[in-house]
């Protein structure tokens, strides 16, 4: 295999796919990038097993010297092409099964390789039910729930994001059983389509950065997504080319996401919904996040609790305290109806949804010891629920 490339078009497709590849896994071949060569175009491609991300690069004549594949370690590969000049000319000739060299200018790297026949593929979706969203709503609702997922849980489909199809809407949910985030979106499917998908915690993060990347590239414009779910995959394309003056985004380099589902079943999340709550307090999301973050100094390090004490005067009295005997109050303003309550929270909890919702936030409570429910004034597509703690 001999290849000679801009070392701008490398470094950008290796860049969008090489946090698939996983040095530390058991199988060796899997810290490696696995490049597949031919007349027209390139082909990256970085695993776990869990994830894979396949980049296709459409190459200019002359580019393919000859034909072939090879892997090459990841971490290298990508260490080599940052260091090297803006714009330089990159030459990668596989020497034989075990050595590869790699030249610009007079610089030489020879790494060491493993057969490109080893490389483990997912494979393709089979029996797909496809949803086209704008990449906007997407990035959206994975953004907006992601916090809320386990990140370590014997019950293991705690540790992904639930995708559901039903009533022509989107719905992404993520909890770890103290905590739940939960976005909606219309979309356009038919009315009888009902799915569930679990797409796990290393899965969502990449398709998050993703579409972040995609987000720098377009600006202000946008652009349609389909997620193709199969029954053990899920797999998106997206395209990361040149755009043109009216925004478009052009195929010469396409980046393919490809998932493994997890097989199980996500617990009922509308059960947990708070529904008979008889207070509700209107807060200034920027006020109480910079409250929170003074009182919660003082709050014990493992459980970070902080107690919220809404009385009928119209003050909400935040404070904490630890093992040390320190202690922190702070009184705020809010708008509240029902009677006095006192809840407890771990502080972190309240802070990731309001890390994700601006302007004002309401809190539906019933009880000391019963869920609430957060949202944003006028925004019911979504929705957060805090379990309340004991300190």
């Amino acid at each position: 295999m001999q290849l000679s490339i801009n070392r701008e078009s490398l470094l950008k497709a290796i860049n969008l796919i090489a946090k698939a590849a996983d040095k530390r896994h058991n199988m060796v071949i899997l810290g490696n990038i696995k490049l597949q060569l031919s007349e027209s175009e390139l082909v990256l491609t970085a695993s776990d097993l869990e994830v894979e991300l396949t980049a296709t690069l459409q190459l200019p004549a002359g580019a393919c010297v000859q034909a072939g594949a090879v892997t090459l370690p990841a971490v290298k590969l990508k260490d080599i092409c940052k260091s090297l000049p803006a714009q330089a000319q990159i030459t990668i000739t596989a020497k034989d099964k075990e050595r590869c060299l790699l030249t610009s200018g007079k610089s030489r790297f020879t790494l060491g390789t493993l057969p490109a026949e080893d490389f483990p593929i997912l494979g393709n979706p089979e029996n797909i039910t496809a949803l086209t969203i704008s990449r906007g709503r997407l990035l959206d609702l994975v953004h907006k729930t992601q916090f809320a997922m386990a990140i370590q849980d014997v019950r293991y489909y705690l540790t992904g994001m639930l995708f559901d199809v039903s009533a022509q809407q989107l719905t992404t949910v993520a909890t770890d059983g103290h905590r739940l985030a939960l976005a909606r979106s219309v979309i356009d499917v038919d009315a009888t389509l009902n799915m569930q998908a679990i797409l796990p915690r290393k899965a969502v993060i990449e398709l998050e950065r993703l579409t972040l990347e995609l987000s720098k590239l377009l600006g202000d414009n946008d652009n349609a997504v389909t997620l193709s779910f199969g029954r053990e995959f899920l797999q998106v394309s997206l395209p990361f080319g040149e755009v043109d003056s009216t925004g478009r985004i052009g195929s010469e380099l396409m980046v393919t996401f490809t998932a493994r589902l997890i097989d199980g079943k996500f617990p009922d999340y509308r059960r947990v919904m708070p529904s008979n709550t008889d207070k509700l307090a209107l807060m200034n999301q920027e006020k109480l996040t910079d409250v929170l973050r003074r009182v919660a100094i003082l709050s014990n390090e493992k459980s970070r609790g902080v107690v919220l004490s809404f009385s009928g005067d119209g003050t909400v009295e935040i404070r904490a305290n630890n093992a040390e005997q320190d202690e922190a109050i702070e009184v705020l303003q809010v708008k509240y109806q029902g009677e006095p309550i006192e809840l407890s929270f771990n502080a972190a909890y309240i802070q990731d949804v309001l890390s994700v919702t601006q302007g004002d936030v309401q809190m539906h409570m019933s009880q000391s010891n019963a869920s609430v429910l957060v949202n944003q004034l006028g925004d019911e597509l979504h929705q957060y629920v805090i379990m309340p703690m004991r300190i």
